[in-house]
Order: C-alpha cells, then sequence, then structure tokens
C-alpha cells in the first residue's frame, strides 16, 4: 500500500510537505505512511484518493478493503445532501433486516 501512496503522490507532482499539510498531519507522519511503518486510517486513504484523483483500490487490492472503505468510496464526490440520503437508507434497511430475524 504504501508503495501506491507514493507513486499517487509523485505522479500528481505534490511534495511529502505539501501533501502533509492538505491531509493535517505532521511531515513525518506522513513520510512513515510512505515508508510503511504507519498505516493511514481509512479517512486518510480517503483523502489521499481525493488529493491525487486515484480510485481507493489503486492503493490496496479491493479484496483487501474493508466495508467501511467500501462504503467511504460509494459516498465519494456526492453531496452532503446525498450523503445523508444514502445514511438514512441504509439505516432503514438495517433497522428492517433486525426486525426481521427478531420476528
Amino acid at each position: 500500500m504504501h508503495n501506491n501512496i507514493k507513486t499517487a503522490r509523485k505522479e500528481s507532482k505534490i511534495s511529502q510537505l505539501e501533501m502533509s499539510e492538505l491531509l493535517n498531519i505532521s511531515r513525518q507522519s506522513y513520510i512513515d505512511i510512505e515508508n510503511g511503518t504507519r498505516v493511514p486510517r481509512s479517512d486518510l486513504l480517503f483523502n489521499i484518493s481525493l488529493i491525487t484523483n486515484k480510485n481507493i483500490t489503486f492503493f490496496y487490492n479491493e479484496h483487501h478493503l474493508s466495508q467501511l472503505d467500501k462504503i467511504a468510496f460509494l459516498f465519494q464526490g456526492k453531496t452532503e445532501k446525498e450523503k445523508n440520503h444514502y445514511i438514512n437508507l441504509l439505516e432503514s434497511l438495517i433497522k428492517q433486516h433486525k426486525n426481521n430475524h427478531l420476528s
């Protein structure tokens, strides 16, 4: 993953310092991510994908995506109104599924 993060940054012609500032983390924290000594949180990885204009699957194989990462990817580029709509739908489906299993 860390090599893909570094590749995406370089292809985007962004320095490590610029990337760290865009992510609002220290330069050393970002360097640790690129060196593979620190695994980025899913929100950081999502922001790296937005900054570098790369699909989140670029950073690691799709079968390694957690369910939350898949949901975050689906929300990419959506407005707040759309995100809230989909969250409400998901909550409704979960509640319906839970009620069906209890009866």
